[in-house]
């Protein structure tokens, strides 16, 4: 019951219109998520949503739809970056903004291979990013 739950669940993110960040399709608006109001929030939440994505051993369309949902969360966190770094670091989370917006489409449309292409330059970004922590 838990899996058709699952599928079902997917399938309510799958049906949109299929097409990708790269041809302006804009994401559809599934989840309220609260504004992010402090560095030390944004800290928190990045480390937090970035380490259950990276915790998904298998990438299937339950670990897609599980991702999208992280995306809610993890794109306010890097926004805040964005907003209220300086220099590299701000430049970093700009980018991280494009990356987790295309994952987040990625992940809404069950396009598994280029979610795993996003997540590789996520983790990427990541990477160099966390040394400012």
């Amino acid at each position: 019951m838990r899996h058709l739950a699952l599928l079902l669940f997917t399938m309510f993110f799958a049906l949109p219109a299929l097409a990708s960040v790269e041809s302006g399709e804009e994401p559809t608006q599934h989840l309220q998520v609260a504004d992010v109001s402090s560095m030390e929030e944004a800290k928190t939440i990045f480390v937090d949503k970035t380490a259950e994505i990276r915790n998904k051993k298998t990438l299937g369309l339950e670990e897609a739809s599980q991702i999208h949902i992280i995306t809610y969360t993890l794109e306010k966190s890097v926004a805040y970056f964005a907003e209220n770094l300086t220099g590299e670091k701000q430049d970093q989370a700009k980018e991280m903004v494009v990356v987790v917006e295309d994952i987040h489409i990625a992940s809404e449309h069950n396009r598994l291979e280029e979610l795993q292409k996003y997540l590789k330059r996520y983790f990427e970004l990541v990477n160099e990013f966390l040394f400012c922590f």
